[in-house]
């Protein structure tokens, strides 16, 4: 009878079984137990079988082509295979993800050379059944010493996110290392390596990866980081709609059309084994932050701890007397800033002196050659040198219509370090400087009286605006108070603007000095923003070395006594950009006193406004110029009007 009943259900499920291949199914619809997932070769998923390690020699080859570094790197014909040390397990490598060229849609877009796409933090470990994981890393939650119980329960309750998984192809001769195929899943379209969101992507348009047309161009190693270049083509999805949603009968967002092919480059970098000593954050100096939820400071709750940005500069060991008795010392690593050698070469100098010029700077806080900028090696001087390197900073020129710049930098979020930069130099910043310029100082420059500035006007106009973004890089944040500790009347003061500079800092949206007029006579040195007081004494206190605290905690007190004597000097306030209910923190204008600043602008608006057509004169044009110019002149005048 059992065996009877043992058939009949094994029948049972045959017939089943059979009646599910002829069945006829709903094409729109997958059934619940089906798993569609494309398995991608050398990536393990749960539930498959134990990978089955080959001896050494039979995966990598007398052929394949090896470059020794932070992760050992293999090219055997098209598969690219990592050798992981089992010393880089565990270790934290941050992940920065940039364009590295990309067609009309994508730079409509703003998508240019040298953009930032995406940047996380990962961590390779051994699984189970002879994988590698690789661990997508968060720092949101964090209990920075190991010794306390605390440590211990946040590291029991959270778990960080496996984000692929690799079968192990084969173990290191030495059998300490492992060697996965990484194939596959570079040539996949994933949030690690390239675009961090889908976000990102729709920013550009981009869709669905053409995997026929996508592959990779190369994987090299460095002793610090590797550098993937790979080729992807998306489909192209439909324009933004220009009416919003409810957009008129015939007037929708374009519809998807064709593709598009970018070229990026993902650099993986390896970060610090033991994280630089942080410098919290004080609201009484402006700097960028990182932070985490504490749960170890307070013993009855949870504190946000921020941590402000910072390059890691420190004494050789050889010189911390010297630094001691306050003699200035090079740093063990000094801040470069690399040219990109498509910068046009007659502004090459400015953009090197914009960096250069915050060398005084780091003298305040005991440092000289601490930072300084340097045209990038040729191909023929270091072919192994890019620009896409994610252990370069440098200032990338791009030819876009943008009439901007931008200083982004990348951090360790454990500590708040930085560790490179790449500052956004858009072609069409000179636009901006000019227009600028020539509304709020041609009264009392008579260079700034034309269209076409002379290349040593503009030479200045560009140091200015380099210093300006070095200044973000270096964690800075914009001090829109700072023009307000200069009294409006002394920005008509020639002795005074032309020692001391129209604002403190040349952080402020302060941009030149509009107050003083015709008569007073001053030259451009009371006329330019330039790194002033303020920005002295920021450094200072984000790069002053405190070899006698241990720890971020002992700095606290330290760094407190020296700020409460700093501010008794009003030139050193920061006035943060954050809050717009504060007159003093206001951003375009000038002076302890809007009325009157503006009232003297409004007066050099008037001597101006009669020029204009002169001055916007062009041969066989139209009148263009003058429609800008004014509206320039106008906007101008809005400001001054509040």
């Amino acid at each position: 009878m059992k065996k009877l009943l043992l058939l009949t259900l094994f029948g049972a499920a045959a017939i089943s079984a059979a009646d599910a291949q002829t069945r006829p199914t709903n094409p729109t619809t997958t059934p619940a137990t089906s798993d569609t997932t494309k398995r991608a070769a050398g990536i393990g998923f749960p539930g498959a079988s134990k990978a089955q390690p080959k001896p050494y020699d039979q995966v990598i080859t007398s052929k394949a082509i090896s470059r020794k570094g932070m992760i050992t790197t293999h090219k055997l014909d098209d598969k690219f295979f990592f050798e992981i040390a089992d010393s880089t397990l565990g270790r934290d490598i941050l992940v920065v993800s940039r364009i590295s060229r990309a067609g009309s849609e994508v730079r409509s877009a703003s998508g240019y050379a040298g953009d930032q796409i995406g940047s996380t933090v990962i961590r390779f470990e051994k699984g189970p059944s002879n994988r590698i994981f690789m661990r997508k890393i968060s720092y949101r939650t964090y209990g920075p010493d190991s010794t306390t119980a605390m440590y211990q329960n946040l590291q029991r309750s959270n778990i960080q996110a496996i984000a692929a998984a690799f079968n192990i192809a084969a173990y290191s001769p030495n059998k300490r290392g492992s060697v996965i195929d990484m194939t596959d899943y570079i040539n996949s379209d994933n949030e690690i390596f390239y675009f961090g969101s889908p976000a990102v992507k729709t920013n550009f348009r981009l869709g669905t990866q053409q995997s026929d047309r996508s592959y990779i161009l190369g994987v090299r190693s460095f002793p610090t980081n590797v550098e993937i270049n790979v080729v992807k083509t998306y489909s192209l999805t439909a324009a933004p709609n220009p009416f919003g949603a409810a957009a008129p009968a015939g007037f929708g967002g374009g519809a998807p059309s064709g593709s598009s092919t970018v070229e990026l480059n993902t650099s993986l970098v390896i970060l610090p084994k033991v994280p630089m000593k942080p410098r919290y954050f004080d609201p009484r100096v402006g700097y960028f932050t990182v932070g985490y939820t504490d749960f170890d400071s307070n013993p009855q709750g949870v504190k946000d701890i921020e941590m402000v940005k910072r390059w890691r500069l420190e004494p050789k060991a050889a010189d911390m007397a010297k630094y001691k008795r306050g003699e200035l010392v090079e740093p063990v690593k000094p801040i470069i800033f690399y040219i990109d050698p498509a910068t046009p070469k007659e502004w090459v100098p400015y953009l090197m002196a914009g960096v250069n010029d915050w060398q005084k700077a780091f003298e305040k806080s005991g440092f000289k050659n601490a930072i300084m900028a340097k045209m990038a090696p040729t191909s023929k001087e270091d072919s192994t040198w890019s620009l896409d390197d994610a252990r370069h900073s440098a200032i990338v020129y791009k030819p876009s219509e943008i009439a901007n710049a931008s200083g982004p930098s990348i951090s360790d979020p454990r500590s708040g370090e930085i560790m490179e930069s790449h500052i956004n130099w858009y072609h069409n910043v000179m636009k901006l400087v000019h227009d600028w310029y020539m509304i709020q100082a041609s009264a009392i420059d008579p260079r700034a009286q034309k269209m076409n500035f002379s290349p040593e006007l503009m030479g200045d106009l560009i140091r200015f605006v380099s210093s300006h973004e070095v200044g973000h890089t270096l964690g800075l944040r914009h001090n829109y108070g700072s023009s307000s500790t200069t009294p409006s009347e002394k920005l008509r003061d020639k002795s005074f603007v032309e020692a001391n500079g129209h604002t403190p800092s040349i952080m402020d949206y302060a941009r030149f000095n509009y107050v003083a007029q015709p008569e007073d006579n001053i030259k451009p040195k009371g006329i330019y923003p330039r790194i002033g007081d303020y920005d002295l004494w920021a450094i200072e206190w984000g790069y002053k070395v405190l070899p006698d605290a241990k720890n971020a905690n002992a700095e606290v007190p330290v760094l407190n006594k020296l700020t409460m004597e700093k501010l008794k000097n009003n030139r050193l306030w920061f006035g943060t950009e954050t809050n717009p209910d504060d007159p003093r923190s206001q951003s375009e204008d000038l002076g302890d006193n809007a009325m009157i600043s503006s009232d003297y602008g409004i007066k050099n608006l008037k001597r101006i406004l009669v020029k204009l057509p002169d001055w916007t004169k062009a041969n066989n044009e139209g009148y263009e110029n003058l429609t800008t110019m004014y509206g320039q002149l106008t906007t101008q005048l809005a400001r001054y009007m509040g």
